[in-house]
């Protein structure tokens, strides 16, 4: 999900260090041995981000929704690395499996979900060989189709 936030929010004014605090803590969790610094101080700080900030309308622009799975799985997987709690890494895996869903259903053939779905089962059997350079590359596919369900 992280490549979605990024891509989708880089060059946004006023966002440069919004982008930067994202790649650091998706950097940072990617280390699961390690405590992070400070993680409920970054979930206060995500939750600031507009995408998670209440609002009167709901979102309905393709950038806006990515953009908000995408933070919200970040609150989530900083949230369970922070406890430990098993309901906040639920969360995370349903945030991204219903954002790669919603992708699925807007394109005819894709296989997003079961893509995600994959990447889950690997982390938790905890086999992490391969897992990053398969999430490199499913979250630069997942960018490349919404960037392309964009108007023009």
């Amino acid at each position: 999900m992280a490549p979605l936030f990024v891509g989708l929010r880089a060059g946004a004014p006023g966002r440069e260090a919004d982008l930067d605090f994202y790649a650091e803590s998706v950097r940072d969790l990617w280390h699961a041995d390690r405590p992070i610094a400070g993680t409920l101080e970054r979930v206060r700080r995500l939750e600031r981000f507009p995408e998670l900030r209440p609002r009167e309308e709901a979102i309905t622009d393709v950038v806006g929704t990515y953009a908000f799975f995408a933070a919200l799985c970040l609150r989530y997987a900083l949230l369970a690395h922070g406890s430990g709690n098993a309901d906040d890494a639920v969360s995370c895996g349903h945030a991204a499996l219903t954002a790669m869903g919603m992708l699925d259903q807007n394109m005819a053939g894709a296989g997003f979900l079961a893509d995600e779905q994959r990447l889950q089962s690997l982390s938790v059997r905890g086999d992490a060989s391969g897992l990053w350079d398969a999430s490199v590359t499913a979250g630069r596919e997942r960018l490349r189709a919404v960037w392309g369900r964009l108007p023009r």
